[in-house]
């Protein structure tokens, strides 16, 4: 019992950790919004289905926000915490739809997973900017950031599960 919530606090600390680096290390400016697009999310998404829906949801969400507090965005951590949060609890429902061979309900869960992500920062950057239409223009740049970090953690979880790691998945033990 006490070695399995060892190797849990240490898979979330990596994972929080590795998904801050990931997002302060590669960085896709976008002019048209003034931040910029990262894989930090595939780190968010892999440690929900690494770690479990709500720990590793946790951690790769808490990652970010570090990476928002430590990259001149800090505004945005609390509204980060959040936004990923809520992103890795319910992409770890699509990947449970998946496994499941349920793949129409996979796709509904990722693509509520998407929108619930960048509904949180527009609802927040209203807000910030004071209009509803300034933080339109930021939704594109949060969906394609989604899709790029889902289909880096999909390719990365396909080839882990097929490696000795498929033991530490979470999703392969519920």
């Amino acid at each position: 019992m006490r070695n399995e919530k060892t190797r849990e606090l240490t898979f979330m600390a990596v994972f929080a950790a590795l998904a801050m680096v990931a997002t302060l290390a590669v960085r896709i400016p976008m002019p048209a919004t003034q931040g910029y697009i990262h894989p930090g999310d595939a780190l968010v998404i892999l440690s929900t289905w690494m770690i479990g829906r709500y720990k590793g949801a946790f951690a790769g969400a808490l990652g970010q926000a570090m990476a928002d507090l430590l990259g001149g965005y800090a505004v945005f951590a609390p509204v980060t915490l959040i936004a990923k949060l809520l992103m890795g609890i319910i992409m770890y429902r699509a990947a449970r739809s998946y496994a499941g061979k349920s793949h129409a309900s996979g796709i509904l869960w990722l693509i509520l997973s998407a929108l619930c992500m960048a509904g949180c920062y527009y609802l927040a950057e209203t807000f910030l900017y004071g209009s509803l239409t300034v933080p339109l223009v930021e939704i594109p740049a949060n969906l394609i950031q989604f899709a790029v970090g889902a289909a880096l953690a999909t390719a990365a979880a396909g080839v882990l599960v097929r490696s000795p790691a498929k033991s530490y998945f979470s999703i392969c033990r519920d």
